[in-house]
């Protein structure tokens, strides 16, 4: 098991809150607006002898810091969230989880992934 840190997304630094209910959790609160506290979580289950369950949040709220005709500021506008769920055999082996870990580092800075993100785009073929 490893110890909480901080963790750094796009410079934002996410500070641990601990763990809770088997839901370990970092937060950013320097939006200075409740509705602006940014979380991330993650949540390790092995309900089943043969897999471990890992699954990460991450919630991202934009609320308005300038006010205008239709809300004020520290009022929530929208919110992105991202799901990263992976399952894995609890035999696996080191080399077989580190294989996996590049897989998915890598997918996430493929074309598909970024041009889904930056510009609402779907892959087609």
């Amino acid at each position: 098991m490893s110890q909480q840190a901080n963790v750094t997304l796009n410079t934002v630094v996410y500070v641990p809150n601990g763990t809770s209910n088997g839901v370990a959790t970092w937060g950013y609160r320097g939006g200075g607006y409740a509705n602006s506290f940014t979380f991330l979580t993650e949540k390790m289950t092995q309900t089943n002898p043969d897999v471990v369950r890992t699954e990460f949040k991450l919630d991202l709220p934009i609320v308005d810091t300038v006010g205008s005709g239709t809300s004020a500021i520290g009022d929530l506008l929208r919110r992105s969230q991202v799901f990263i769920t992976l399952l894995q055999p609890a035999n696996s082996t080191a080399s077989e989880r580190t294989d996996l870990k590049l897989r998915v580092q890598n997918f996430v800075a493929s074309t598909p992934f970024t041009d889904a993100i930056g510009n609402l785009e779907p892959a087609f073929g």
